[in-house]
């Protein structure tokens, strides 16, 4: 089993190279994606396309500003501004590096059990220590705002707003506002109303040495793809 320490290096070495690599290193990263969710029931993946649709005009607004404002070479020649290939080709890149990113974060939260996790995270600050920053503290907070995050989710879920039918726009960005205010006084009221609870963090330890192999072999094969 792979210690949670070394899924955090690894997600970061992973992380660093789809945001800062080419297409071959994002192509690797996605490859690597679909071999690790070999073998995991398809719900794994439900949580992470959720995430992804919420966040479709996020991806639109990246994808306009990459296409409309890159310097380069005009897609329509005749025209004086508008779409370039640059920008193509940095747009694509950007939304890719993203949607692999929120992937590999699912991943890693649905393959890890949260005290593991922050345990691991505990294990990784620990620099924080000498400079007399308290991480347990924050990795108390990271642990309720992981929990925290699940129930608000539940919420939105319930108080969504519906879709289609012939609603006029002024009329569905007025429910959404409504929904937003609803949704804000439940998780207020969950806030005052939750009970105090004891966290359990294991100590943390220090992987095997051959378990970093695995980071250092992700570093090694995301720079063999981009030589």
């Amino acid at each position: 089993m792979i210690d949670p320490v070394i899924k955090i290096v690894s997600f970061l070495v992973f992380a660093t190279a789809v945001t800062f690599g080419g297409a071959l290193q994002q192509a690797l990263g996605a490859f690597l994606l679909l071999f690790s969710h070999l073998g995991l029931p398809r719900s794994t993946l439900t949580p992470a396309l959720r995430m992804l649709r919420r966040m479709r005009w996020f991806f639109l607004s990246i994808a306009v500003v990459y296409l409309l404002f890159t310097p380069g070479r005009l897609l329509f020649t005749d025209w004086v501004w508008g779409p370039t290939y640059e920008g193509i080709a940095e747009g694509a890149q950007r939304l890719t590096a993203l949607v692999l990113l929120v992937l590999a974060v699912n991943l890693l939260l649905r393959t890890t059990e949260r005290r593991d996790l922050i345990s691991a995270i505990l294990w990784c600050l620990w620099p924080l220590a000498w400079v007399g920053l308290p991480r347990e503290r924050l990795a108390v907070r990271i642990a309720l705002t992981l929990e925290a995050v699940e129930g608000v989710q539940v919420i939105y879920r319930q108080r969504e707003v519906p879709k289609g039918g012939q609603v006029g726009l002024r009329a569905r960005l007025a429910s959404i506002t409504r929904t937003a205010g609803r949704l804000l006084e439940e998780v207020l009221l969950m806030a005052e109303t939750a009970p105090l609870q004891t966290l359990e963090v294991p100590r943390p330890r220090t992987p095997s040495p051959a378990q970093w192999l695995l980071p250092v072999l992700l570093a090694a094969l995301f720079s063999a793809a981009g030589w």
